[in-house]
């Protein structure tokens, strides 16, 4: 069976559903594969625990509101809401203190400031230089294709732009250190930082400043985040694209003139002389048949590194939210917070956390990031019920073997609900309903582009940001291949639910194909900013 289309996209997580509307609303013939019988990839939200219960198993922060493609797209048409919090962050520690981060941002400089006043001030000068001043700056940088050095030395000049720069080669806690001195405000930061999937190494500083543009503006999903797979698939119905559900793509074919499609596991053709991947670079060369590519880019995917540690999320069904009394006594907003973080208290703490995670082992003392989102969404959950998740950082070999994860995970989910009630007393057996573990391998076995439970599709280092990533030659979207594109996290801006893959593609695509441009595109970053300057 054989059928003809203007675009194929391999993969549908909100990535590969973002480049296809795209072009589904510019008047091409689009179809969509992906290999799970629900489109989303890391938008998912499933009955993991017991029935009724809804989980967001992958992404649960969103940071799409901020970028262009919920407006060019009109994604509230179609069903996609958000709710933002007003409490966006707690960190609580083991003495009951605790630091709160607020849409308000006088709210998040009184928090600081009962830690310490200098770095509340300084809070107050570098979200204002960054997370206001240059907020715009950072949505071009991610919105944009990634500059080149020589671009970079044309387009930015003063003192604005050498601060921001100057964070270039710092570690990550070189960057907070930096600027905060205390170490209650320094393991904020510290530790939302390495959520986001990095690791303390020099050459990644500028994920500070970049932190600061989204740090009080994410965003919850109604119904969970697959509705925002959901939302794009009844757009792409709307313009006519085919969308293919529980087929994996075995080979993406070519001729002497470029790409001619792919081919399904089920021996199905689908023709077209454009494909855009939304699976990971090393897969796509692999199955577009590395013969295909020069020797270099081959080796670099070869050489492609995913994260040296994963998540492994506890996920629960409850009769109420955790209730955090100390943290809660010493600071109402706690109970109100969305993400709460816990389970390290100083950077030497969470430097020994990484140190197990790097050595296989499960941390002695769990960290990370923490959710009830059912306080906010009450449709994840049965009338007065809840949902929440822990979601501390692990190894992907777990004590040298993955499987390991399948043999432990009774063990496993005991030890973390057992730490997670050091701090939320009411995380008994009364309270919980039900629990269920999903380990790195479950991240691997639910979405194949995420190698190792590499969460964001590789790992963010100074070889793998920007137009390095996923190696220099594949760092701006195209391929030596004519017709194959690269539109997922393993593309410039990474991973997370941003959309900048998906949308920077489309770019590429509408600069080498006669792409009908209905969207205004986002300027590209300069400092200071050049007026009517767009993409």
């Amino acid at each position: 069976m054989v059928r003809e289309f203007d675009g194929i996209v391999v993969g549908g997580g909100h990535n590969g559903l973002i480049c296809a509307s795209y072009l589904a609303k510019a008047g091409w013939k689009m179809a969509v594969v992906e290999r799970n019988q629900v489109m989303g990839g890391g938008c998912s939200t499933e009955e993991i625990a017991a029935p009724g219960y809804r989980h967001n198993t992958h992404s649960c922060y969103h940071f799409i509101g901020e970028g262009p493609v919920l407006d060019d797209l009109q994604l509230h048409k179609y069903g996609l809401s958000y709710i933002y919090p007003e409490v966006q962050h707690a960190q609580i520690f083991r003495d009951g203190k605790a630091v709160t981060i607020h849409r308000d941002f006088e709210r998040t400089v009184q928090s600081i400031a009962r830690f310490s006043r200098a770095d509340a001030e300084r809070y107050r000068e570098v979200y204002h230089r960054f997370g206001h001043k240059m907020g715009p700056l950072m949505t071009q940088f991610m919105y944009s294709d990634p500059l080149s050095p020589a671009e970079l030395a044309d387009r930015f000049s003063g003192p604005d732009s050498d601060e921001l720069f100057s964070y270039a080669p710092l570690t990550l806690h070189q960057a907070v250190e930096r600027n905060f001195e205390n170490e209650y405000v320094r393991m904020f930061f510290n530790c939302i930082l390495h959520a986001v999937a990095v690791e303390n190494i020099p050459g990644v500083g500028l994920l500070f400043p970049r932190l600061l543009t989204r740090l009080n503006k994410l965003g919850l999903p109604v119904n969970g985040a697959v509705s925002v797979s959901l939302a794009l698939e009844r757009l792409l119905e709307e313009h006519g694209a085919t969308l293919i559900r529980g087929r994996h793509v075995s080979a993406i074919t070519s001729d002497s003139e470029g790409v001619t499609g792919v081919r399904l596991d089920n021996g199905d053709i689908l023709s077209s002389r454009l494909v855009a991947s939304s699976i990971d670079a090393p897969q796509t060369i692999r199955i577009a048949g590395e013969e295909n590519f020069p020797g270099k880019v081959v080796e670099g995917l070869r050489n492609y590194e995913w994260c040296a540690h994963s998540l492994v999320t506890l996920h629960v069904a409850l009769n109420e939210p955790p209730r955090y009394e100390a943290a809660e006594k010493f600071d109402p907003d706690v109970a109100r917070a969305w993400d709460t973080v816990f389970g390290a208290d100083t950077t030497a703490e969470i430097d020994r956390v990484f140190d197990e995670v790097h050595e296989g082992k499960l941390p002695t003392r769990l960290a990370g990031n923490s959710c009830c989102s059912s306080k906010f969404d009450p449709s994840l959950a049965p009338a007065g019920k809840h949902v929440a998740f822990w979601w501390p950082w692990a190894p992907y070999e777990l004590d040298g073997d993955p499987a390991n994860w399948d043999v432990r995970e009774d063990e496993i989910s005991e030890t973390m609900l057992s730490q997670w009630r050091e701090f939320a007393p009411n995380m008994n057996e009364k309270n919980v309903v039900a629990k269920a573990i999903f380990s790195p391998v479950d991240i691997e076995r639910h979405c194949i582009n995420m190698v190792r439970g590499s969460h964001h599709s590789g790992a963010y280092t100074p070889t793998q940001l920007g137009a390095n990533r996923p190696i220099p030659e594949l760092g701006h979207y195209g391929t030596p291949l004519k017709g194959l594109y690269l539109c997922g996290a393993s593309s410039h801006a990474g991973g997370a639910v941003t959309g900048s893959p998906g949308y920077n593609a489309v770019r590429r695509i509408a600069q080498d194909y006669d792409v009908k441009k209905w969207w205004k595109p986002v300027p590209r970053p300069a400092w200071p900013p050049r007026s009517g300057e767009h993409g």
